[in-house]
């Protein structure tokens, strides 16, 4: 991701929810298909988480580094006294699925428990940022 101005993230909360809820598609889509592997059905799977996180980051005004880290996002948004769900929390174990595993020569082969797990993992998280930002909204419209 490389925006016009270093360090501006461009985009809108619900921009970013819209391309959370993409990814987590496309992921679903292709968990039905056994010719697409299952390491980029997890891609998916993490960008959706990813991509949610920030959606909510920006919703609260809260600058947050360019990486695909859902760990260190994660600890941007406490770190900004935003106390984060559980289940949420959760998304950090997606981040290996961020860039290694999308090439030839990952070290593990994504199991089927794995990527059913990513899978869930990723539309929690999407569902809090839909949730979030809808209620933030309905605030704003009151």
């Amino acid at each position: 991701m490389n925006p016009p101005k270093k360090g501006k993230v461009l985009g809108f909360p619900t921009e970013w929810l819209e391309f959370a809820k993409s990814d987590l598609r496309l992921a679903n889509l292709a968990a039905a298909d056994p010719v697409i592997r299952r390491e980029q059905i997890c891609f998916h799977a993490q960008q959706a988480a990813e991509k949610a996180i920030k959606a909510i980051l920006l919703l609260n005004r809260i600058e947050f580094p360019l990486t695909h880290d859902i760990e260190e996002l994660l600890e941007v948004a406490e770190s900004n006294g935003m106390d984060l769900p559980e289940d949420v929390e959760e998304s950090g174990l997606l981040t290996p699925y961020a860039v290694d595993s999308r090439y030839p020569g990952y070290w593990f082969e994504v199991t089927e428990a794995e990527f059913t797990e990513a899978l869930r993992i990723a539309g929690q998280a999407v569902q809090w940022a839909q949730e979030t930002i809808s209620k933030k909204n309905n605030c704003v419209r009151e």
